[in-house]
């Protein structure tokens, strides 16, 4: 089912949200596919997978903007780090 080993339940607040069918449907399948246990279930995966893969766009475009030496800087820095392990 929906994935929520290890999370801490945060108070959830309530929201009425008007939605098209279309989106409906998709969260009805995600349900009945055993990917949520509810619809709100559904779009709160659907949010922490769209935060994810927004954080790791951050991730690369910060490492793609850095010049040459600032990425061996890096490189040096995590190499470091590893051998204090």
């Amino acid at each position: 089912m929906a994935k929520t080993a290890g999370r801490k339940k945060k108070p959830k607040r309530p929201r009425t949200f008007s939605l098209s069918e279309d989106v409906i449907e998709v969260l009805e399948w995600q349900k009945k596919q055993g990917k949520a246990d509810s619809l709100t279930s559904a779009i709160e995966e659907i949010v922490r997978d769209w935060k994810k893969r927004h954080l790791g766009d951050q991730f690369t475009a910060y490492y793609d903007s850095l010049s040459n030496e600032e990425a061996e800087e890096q490189e040096r820095w995590g190499e470091f780090s590893e051998s204090q392990m």
